[in-house]
């Protein structure tokens, strides 16, 4: 929801180094064995955001949930690195070690490459084969290697938080602990409920498949039980959405029944019925962080060396919307009278009813 973030990129005081000298910078977004590499912008190298366009791989409809997310942080690098004069070359990659790939590199002007997408084993290997400076982005779990993430201990405290501070105790986690993004915000909601002393429930935890279809048949079993959550906390807005399916399925209403709170507020979050509360990641801003990051990777040898293995966190925001509120138990314990203590007569007007 709300408007896309804006970022004004001074174009003074930036560490130049080789890059602001020559060659570009290559995007890849690294989805394991989708397709094999592809370059979205192979004749003209783009300088500027990304264009909204049918032909940019960026916006097919079959990534558009995932892709939205990636989209703003491209526009972030974009932005930086286009105000160093520095032009960039956006790829979609499904091998990282596909030969080609490799002796395209090798034989470009490239100066640095930064990385998106999914973590995997292959990022390390193509990080030590490519022979240029490489910086992830939101990709943990790989060693030695920079990379800008998001906070998401920060994030997946601050979504605890709203659903406990709501009353909800009996709340159920739905997303892959395989992604260490994921499993970050796991092991957060797990220290968090027992410090809240709320108990955890293997059975409310859905990890399963990431399809939209699969997710909101996996959830039926949870649904129908009748201890099930009251609120669902999701690894990403993605889940949160199969949630919402789910409980359309089930027959369940939201937030009458069921709270949902997501993480990442893609564009989507604030288009469904009821729109989203999610926890906002700063997209432009992670994606400028990684530019500058890899700008400073490559002033000089001394500075690669100093940020080699360098990690930085980018801060979240809470967004309310429709999709939470107090579970039903909580609302109506504060509409029921309370009882007078004992040895004391209530008294009432002599026409008033007892409420």
């Amino acid at each position: 929801g709300g408007p896309a973030e804006k970022l004004s990129t001074p174009r003074r005081g930036r560490p130049r180094g080789a890059l602001g000298r020559t060659g570009a910078v290559q995007i890849i977004v690294y989805r394991p064995g989708e397709m094999e590499p592809l370059v979205v912008s192979a004749n003209t190298l783009s300088v500027g955001p990304l264009a909204e366009s049918a032909t940019n791989l960026f916006f097919s409809p079959r990534f558009r949930l995932a892709m939205d997310f990636y989209r703003h942080v491209v526009n972030g690098i974009v932005s930086v690195l286009a105000a160093s004069g520095i032009k960039t070359i956006q790829r979609e990659c499904g091998n990282l070690l596909a030969p080609a790939l490799l002796e395209e590199i090798r034989a470009s002007k490239l100066c640095g490459i930064l990385v998106m997408g999914l973590p995997d084993p292959q990022v390390a290997e193509f990080a030590a084969v490519c022979g240029r400076p490489v910086v992830l982005v939101d990709i943990l779990g790989i060693a030695d290697l920079p990379v800008v993430a998001i906070d998401n201990i920060g994030a997946t405290k601050q979504a605890l938080d709203h659903l406990i501070g709501l009353g909800h105790r009996r709340i159920g986690f739905v997303g892959s602990p395989d992604n260490p993004s994921f499993r970050e915000r796991y092991n957060t909601y797990l220290g968090g409920m027992a410090a809240a002393g709320c108990p955890v429930n293997p059975l409310w935890h859905y990890q399963a498949s990431t399809h939209m279809r699969e997710i909101a048949e996996g959830l039926q079993p949870i649904l129908r039980d009748a201890r099930r959550p009251t609120a669902f906390l999701c690894a990403c807005d993605h889940y949160a959405i199969g949630v919402f399916e789910a409980a359309r399925i089930a027959g369940i209403p939201i937030p009458g029944a069921l709270s949902v709170v997501g993480i990442d507020d893609i564009e989507a979050a604030s288009l469904t019925d009821p729109p989203l509360t999610t926890v906002r990641v700063p997209m432009v801003q992670l994606g400028a962080c990684a530019a500058d990051l890899l700008l400073r990777v490559t002033s000089g040898s001394r500075t690669r060396e100093i940020l080699q293995g360098c990690e930085v966190r980018c801060r979240t925001e809470l967004v309310v919307r429709g999709s939470t509120a107090a579970p039903v138990a909580s609302r109506n314990s504060r509409r029921r009278p309370v009882a007078p203590p004992p040895g004391r007569v209530e008294c009432r007007p002599e026409n008033e009813e007892p409420g």
